[in-house]
C-alpha cells in the first residue's frame, strides 16, 4: 500500500514538473491465479495441488514513463505480489533441496514468486495502433519454504532475469476502447519463463489533462526452473486494473 501511494504521489507531481515533455501513465490490479504444475528436485517432485495450492488473488501495480526523444528508450516498472500459503497432506514422497519429505505426511508451505520487472522499450508505432518492444529485467524476491512431521526446507529464489518485451494496442477512435496484448520471454539452459496477457480497456474521463480508466483481461505465466529447487508452474487467471494517464 505504501509504494501504491508513493507511485500516485509520483503521478499528482509529474505533470506539474514537464507536462509538455513527459507522459506517465500508471495502474493498480488484481490479478486471480489458479496454480497448476510441479515443484521439488528432478525426479522427486510434488503436483502443487497436493501441497493445496489452488488459487490466490496476486495485487500489482505498475508506472511508466514516455518522452519524446529519440534514441533514449522509455522506462516502465511493474511489481507483483504472488504468495501461496496452504496445508496438503501429500500422496507422494518428494524433495525440496535435497531435503525428503514423505508420502502421507501433511506438509505446510508457502511459495512466494514476488517479482518486479525494470523495462526499456521503445515506441515502434503510436497511433491507433501501438507497438512496443524493448527489454525487461524481472528481479524476484521470493521463496519456497515446506514443513512436515520431521523435514522442513527453506530455498530463496532471488533471481534476476533479463527478457525480451512487446506490446500492442489497438485503438478504437472516439471510443474510449481499446484492445491489448503485452508479454515477456526467456529461455536459457533449462529455465525458461514466458509471461503473457491479454485486455480489454475502457477510457470513461478524457481531457488534456488527464485519461482515467479500468482494464480486464487474462494473463498466464509459466515458469521452469532449474536452481536450488526445480519447478514447472502455472499461473493463470483473469485481472482487473484502474489507469491513470497524465
Amino acid at each position: 500500500m505504501k509504494k501504491v501511494m508513493l507511485a500516485s504521489g509520483l503521478l499528482l507531481a509529474a505533470p506539474l514538473a514537464s507536462a509538455d515533455f513527459l507522459g506517465v501513465y500508471a495502474g493498480a490490479g488484481q490479478w486471480q491465479s489458479d496454480y497448476s504444475g510441479q515443484l521439488g528436485d528432478p525426479d522427486f517432485d510434488v503436483d502443487v495441488s497436493d501441497l493445496g495450492m489452488n488459487e490466490s488473488d496476486n495485487n500489482y501495480f505498475y508506472v511508466a514513463f514516455e518522452h519524446p526523444i529519440p534514441l533514449i528508450p522509455n522506462a516502465r516498472i511493474q511489481h507483483t505480489s504472488i504468495s501461496s500459503q496452504q496445508t496438503g497432506r501429500v500422496e507422494e514422497t518428494f524433495r525440496i533441496d535435497g531435503e525428503t519429505f514423505t508420502a502421507g505426511d501433511e506438509i505446510d508451505s508457502d511459495v512466494d514468486l514476488t517479482h518486479t520487472d525494470f523495462t526499456l522499450y521503445y515506441e515502434l508505432l503510436d497511433n491507433w495502433v501501438s507497438l512496443d518492444l524493448g527489454v525487461t529485467v524481472r528481479q524476484f524476491d521470493g521463496y519456497v519454504t515446506a514443513e512436515g512431521s520431521f523435514t522442513e526446507q527453506s530455498v530463496d529464489l532471488d533471481e534476476a532475469l533479463p527478457m525480451a518485451y512487446g506490446k500492442a494496442q489497438f485503438d478504437l477512435p472516439f471510443t474510449g476502447l481499446s484492445a491489448g496484448a503485452q508479454g515477456n520471454f526467456v529461455s536459457y539452459d533449462d529455465n525458461n519463463l514466458t509471461d503473457l496477457s491479454v485486455n480489454v480497456a475502457y477510457s470513461f474521463v478524457e481531457t488534456l489533462a488527464l485519461d482515467l480508466g479500468v482494464e480486464v483481461g487474462y494473463r498466464q505465466m509459466n515458469l521452469e526452473i532449474n536452481e536450488d529447487v526445480t519447478a514447472d508452474i502455472d499461473l493463470k487467471g483473469p485481472y482487473a486494473a484502474v489507469t491513470l494517464h497524465f
